[in-house]
């Protein structure tokens, strides 16, 4: 499995090296006469591109290991456990505050009005 996530890892490499030549290519083409030169552009792009894979490789890494960690484990079990909590409970309030709107607007329901005959 680990050939496979680390193949899986370089085709994304690829791919975001393949994508960046193609930005680098339609940069290129679209600068006004006089600017910098290709490869400085080039090298630029190389740059942020080099940047871009370092800062997602730490955060996936960091994610595996968040992931890979039982307390870390517990405290999003623990996290999605309180948010289904809170939308129940918002879906709860709002029905309620429903009931009570229709309730309040519902002349048969008052006392002080009959419901309009049916026949």
């Amino acid at each position: 499995m680990a050939d496979d996530a680390k193949e899986a890892w370089n085709d994304v490499g690829r791919r975001f090296e393949s994508w960046g030549q193609r930005l680098a290519d339609r940069y290129e083409a679209a600068k006004p006469p006089g600017g910098e030169t290709p490869q400085e552009a080039q090298r630029k792009l190389e740059e942020a591109a080099r940047e871009i894979t370092e800062r997602l490789d730490r955060a996936f890494t960091a994610l595996d290991g968040t992931f890979r960690d039982e307390q870390a484990k517990q405290d999003l079990k623990d996290a999605v456990t309180a948010l289904g909590n809170a939308v129940g409970a918002t879906v709860t309030e709002a029905g309620e505050a429903i009931r009570r709107r229709v309730g309040q607007n519902d002349p048969g329901r008052d006392g002080n009005q009959e419901p309009p005959n049916s026949g």
